[in-house]
């Protein structure tokens, strides 16, 4: 997916943020492309401005979608880009840093508006974008109940050997399937708590048959241990 980066461009002192927007498109595992560093070169190349806007079209046009940084307010080359860019159904996605008011003209093209508040984040998002762009509802059902069927036997083979075992077993399969299918962290609450509570009750009970204190030790125990994982872990608990 090759992503058209526009932002503005002032000379040498700011350079470096369209630098790190293209990294960040880039780190979201997107192909970035800027005219102002893979046509111009950070130089004046066009003394013809019909010559520059008929370059930029075609450049708008071999690629995928459109990003566009609002975050100083543009009014000049950049909103022609982004009109360009709906003209011809290209996907437009409207980024800002946090705290900044965009003009709501933008809204009314947009794909997406992205408010980041670093370029880590805003790879993050631009990632979850393409993600959710690219599976629908079906695609994502169907790979959810895919996912927990092969987590349902693996947890039930491992079970065979130790109950707890084969929870625990569930638990781990999940994290695995969630870094690489990211569109699935949206179930992390029924996934995850659902077995989590089955291994504590599991052996609360196999505990309080003996001694109450140390059931009620392990209930205060694993709780702790569970929610200082998962806030580690960034699940949605």
């Amino acid at each position: 997916m090759k992503v058209y980066v526009t932002a503005r461009y002032k000379g040498a002192d700011n350079k470096h943020e369209i630098d790190a927007l293209c990294k960040a498109v880039k780190n979201a595992r997107l192909k970035d492309f800027c005219f102002v560093r893979d046509v111009e070169h950070y130089k004046h190349t066009f003394d013809n401005p019909k010559q520059l806007w008929d370059r930029t079209r075609d450049e708008i046009g071999a690629c995928d979608m459109l990003l566009v940084d609002v975050s100083d307010n543009p009014t000049g080359g950049r909103v022609v880009e982004a009109g360009m860019a709906y003209a011809m159904r290209k996907p437009v996605i409207i980024v800002k840093r946090q705290g900044i008011k965009h003009k709501p003209v933008f809204d009314g093209i947009s794909a997406t508006v992205i408010t980041y508040k670093d370029m880590d984040d805003l790879s993050s998002q631009l990632k979850q974008f393409d993600i959710d762009r690219n599976y629908n509802v079906t695609d994502k059902m169907t790979l959810l109940v895919m996912f927990l069927l092969v987590g349902g036997v693996i947890g039930w083979g491992v079970a065979q050997l130790f109950l707890p075992l084969g929870m625990i077993a569930a638990v781990i399969y999940w994290l695995i399937v969630r870094h690489f299918a990211p569109f699935v962290r949206m179930y992390d609450r029924i996934v995850i708590y659902a077995p989590l509570v089955f291994v504590w009750w599991l052996v609360f009970a196999m505990l309080n048959e003996s001694d109450v204190l140390l059931a009620m030790a392990w209930t205060a125990g694993f709780w702790l241990l569970a929610v200082f994982a998962l806030r580690k872990l960034k699940l949605s608990l």
